[in-house]
């Protein structure tokens, strides 16, 4: 539920913002995004879980970060040809882990780590759901005038495409796995 009353807020910014520019197919690329969580946590679980991967919320500073997220920053901005963008969406993407490390972390106390069992899978899930969403609608302002019609065309192809979904973010799971073991199993103390 809240996460839906979020999502509202953020279409509600999006229609009384000051850019008019903003078409449908950018209010259908926050659908996308939103629509995967079941799938992506099954993808959690298959790749990273079952593969006995312990993960903990500081493997994002010892791994995540540099081997996933700044190279899709990388491959966004390179597909939407605004380069001056990185730096802002970094920061953005580094604001956003530092608030779900905050309100997430909590979850994992205690030596849990995120595939410790399925309950606590989900609520590690749901909470970096709802913290993302709310992260997200604070940096609008770096978002908003990258919200052209054109690009969210060409995003929402990509979102509605099994690429991302089914190759590269399992792909990207599976390297993570290859080397959870040696980021550590007690780093959970970090938090």
């Amino acid at each position: 539920m809240r996460i839906l009353r979020e999502y509202f807020l953020l279409v509600l910014v999006l229609l009384f913002s000051p850019v008019t520019a903003i078409g449908t197919s950018c209010f259908k690329v926050v659908s996308a995004l939103v629509s995967r969580p079941g799938h992506l946590f099954d993808k959690f679980q298959s790749e990273i879980c079952d593969a006995g991967c312990q993960p903990t919320v500081p493997h994002w500073d010892l791994w995540t970060r540099n081997n996933t997220f700044v190279p899709a920053v990388r491959s966004l901005i390179q597909r939407m040809n605004v380069p001056h963008k990185e730096e802002a969406l970094l920061k953005m993407g580094d604001d956003v882990a530092i608030n779900i490390k905050q309100s997430c972390g909590p979850l994992l106390g205690g030596g849990v780590h995120i595939c410790s069992d399925s309950e606590t899978l989900a609520g590690f899930g749901n909470c970096f759901k709802r913290n993302f969403l709310k992260a997200s609608i604070k940096h609008l302002s770096i978002l908003i005038p990258m919200a052209s019609e054109e690009s969210c065309k060409e995003q929402l192809r990509f979102l509605e495409s099994d690429e991302l979904w089914d190759i590269t973010i399992p792909q990207n799971m599976r390297d993570y796995a290859k080397v959870c073991d040696t980021l550590g199993h007690n780093d959970h103390d970090e938090l």
